[in-house]
């Protein structure tokens, strides 16, 4: 009986995996169909491209053979254009000349706008810097002066006890004698 199940599972797994070979040939067969109806239609587009361009190489060969007697034509006024075109040249050579002069000293005044500018720039840092070194030293002064203030009225309040104590003791000394 255990052989029987077991046999009936390998049998279904058997199934199982045919299945699923069997859908992935399916899949791979439906996939190729795809592709070659794909590659098929563009060998058909690419034959019906060639058909259109073959008639448009005829035409564009009598169109070209037009063109061939206009451009001889149109060598013939190239020519004479040149000579213009020299002329026009030369006086366009003087014009770039004076442009780049121009352009020069233009290029000249904006380095030393932007020197002045960064030198204002640095002043300004400067200035700033210095007037927060002002306030510090303001504030230092002031602290100093309070506090020799203090140190002279310390001073004369020492004095003051130095001569309390002093006529203390001359008074005492000649009080006991």
């Amino acid at each position: 009986m255990a052989d029987n199940v077991s046999s009936d599972e390998r049998l279904s797994k058997i199934n199982e995996d045919l299945s699923k070979i069997l859908e992935e040939k399916i899949e791979f067969l439906t996939r190729t169909l795809g592709e070659t109806q794909r590659f098929t239609q563009k060998i058909a587009s690419t034959e019906l491209d060639i058909q259109r361009n073959t008639a448009q190489h005829a035409r564009l060969s009598a169109q070209s053979q037009a063109l061939d007697a206009d451009l001889a034509q149109l060598g013939e006024k190239v020519v004479a254009a040149g000579a213009e075109r020299d002329t026009k040249q030369a006086e366009k050579n003087t014009r770039e000349k004076e442009i780049q002069r121009i352009a020069f000293e233009i290029e000249n005044a904006r380095k030393a706008n932007a020197e002045s500018e960064s030198r204002i720039r640095e002043l300004e840092k400067e200035q700033i810097a210095l007037q927060k070194d002002n306030s510090q030293l303001k504030n230092r002064v002031s602290l100093l002066e309070q506090a020799a203030a203090e140190l002279r009225q310390l001073r004369e309040k020492l004095r003051s006890r130095i001569a309390d104590l002093d006529s203390e003791t001359t008074g005492s000394a000649g009080g006991g004698e």
